[in-house]
């Protein structure tokens, strides 16, 4: 039984990945789910009980993939500066090839549509990191600010606001452009490296070359 409940909760995943692309991750019912992963309904309560507990996992399907890459590339020989351009650079990947269902996920949060807001914590890994970073920046005097909270925001905000933003775009086939500046997100994906050292040349007193 085991056996057959594990490969029908990543048959949901799957199913409920596409359909949270789409839809966002209220924006479909267990009955819709059960039917595009051809499970019974009975298959998800023995899973998932709950559609809050299937939110949870598919966040975590996608978010733990971006924290083991980052994982695996910082470390304690390298400096605060560079650790920081790793971090940022798994972030922006992540963000790039999940920014629809982030987008549907940042709307639901929004809309107050989330019925268990204690999921939302579950994703802070990365600013953790980022902060260790910025506080070892910081007792060095590297940084440009001694507000790590700044330099949180000057870090993340400009790769996280225009992901979600193309990731809306895209979820509801909106080509238009922007209706503040044309907005080309081919170049934006293929310019992330050097966006990535404009950033963190703002934060630190010593830019990256």
């Amino acid at each position: 039984m085991a056996r057959t409940g594990s490969h029908a909760e990543k048959r949901m995943l799957k199913a409920a990945v596409e359909l949270a692309h789409k839809k966002g991750l209220s924006g479909f019912s267990v009955r819709e789910l059960c039917a595009k992963a051809k499970v019974n309904s009975g298959m998800f309560n023995y899973c998932f009980k709950r559609k809050e507990n299937l939110t949870e996992s598919v966040l975590k399907a996608i978010y733990s993939e971006m924290i083991k890459r980052i994982e695996l590339n910082i470390s304690s020989s390298k400096t605060p500066k560079e650790n920081i351009t790793e971090i940022l650079t798994a972030l922006s990947a992540f963000l790039r090839d999940n920014r629809k269902i982030i987008s549907a996920f940042a709307g639901d949060v929004l809309s107050l549509k989330m019925s268990d807001k204690k999921i939302f914590g579950n994703f802070t890994t990365h600013i953790k990191l980022l902060s260790g970073e910025l506080s070892k920046a910081k007792k060095e005097k590297m940084l440009v600010t001694d507000s790590i909270t700044s330099a949180l925001l000057i870090l993340v905000a400009p790769f996280v606001i225009p992901q979600v933003m193309q990731g809306y775009m895209e979820r509801t086939n909106n080509n238009q452009s922007i209706h503040i500046y044309d907005f080309n997100s081919e170049e934006f994906d293929s310019t992330v490296g050097e966006r990535i050292k404009i950033t963190v040349n703002a934060v630190f007193k010593e830019g990256i070359k």
